[in-house]
């Protein structure tokens, strides 16, 4: 009999992070949003490309630099199709980059995005009638999040804080890599993993029915 089950929930954002930035029109720092648009302006045999935000207040535009100065022939080539078509996976790929953020000087907020965990989303009960001693939940992520992970098991399990806090003392969930799982913010191949006999256990004990979660 197997002894682990693999199973995945899979990490969606609904948009963009917010950047914070001065807004040339508001003379004052106001929060901008991804228009999934790029731009690419000629310097001689140079060029520039920009991902194009807009001021949440009054729509005015400001550039966000992907490239500066640079030769064409030197980017990607399906890179540069996509900046020239406004791709709009590229577009979320360098909204979401750290390193596009810090070179461009700009705040990121993640405040205002909503998430949908997809794939094997089980309930308590679900997951307690399974064959396996152990449940193991890798979770998947196309962009870098400031999402905490407690969220996602939360979210996933449909449980309260208290519920998450007791299952993590008894042992019931555990997560890989191993660390403080308060502070701890979701990557792309974490793993949480759940001793189902612990579970089955659990669940007599505190007569856990669905409508007592996410409390």
């Amino acid at each position: 009999m197997k002894t682990k089950q693999s199973l995945k929930w899979q990490i969606e954002p609904s948009s963009p992070p917010l950047y914070k930035r001065r807004c040339g029109k508001c003379k004052r720092s106001t929060l901008h949003y991804c228009s999934e648009k790029f731009r690419i302006n000629g310097q001689g045999k140079n060029v520039d490309v920009w991902l194009i935000y807009k001021c949440q207040k009054c729509d005015n535009t400001s550039n966000v630099t992907i490239h500066s100065r640079i030769n064409p022939k030197l980017i990607n080539r399906d890179d540069y199709y996509k900046f020239q078509n406004n791709d709009i996976d590229a577009a979320w790929k360098y909204a979401f980059d750290k390193e596009t953020m810090n070179r461009n000087r700009i705040e990121a907020d993640f405040s205002q995005i909503e998430y949908m965990i997809i794939g094997d989303v089980l309930s308590l009960e679900a997951i307690a009638n399974m064959k396996e001693q152990l449940i193991e939940f890798i979770i998947g992520i196309s962009y870098p999040l400031e999402l905490k992970l407690t969220y996602v098991i939360r979210k996933s399990l449909n449980i309260s804080l208290k519920q998450l806090e007791e299952m993590l003392s008894s042992g019931i969930i555990s997560v890989f890599p191993q660390s403080p799982v308060k502070k701890k913010k979701v990557k792309d191949g974490m793993q949480v993993i759940i001793n189902r006999e612990k579970l089955e256990k659990y669940l007599v004990k505190n007569h856990v029915h669905d409508d007592n979660r996410m409390k």
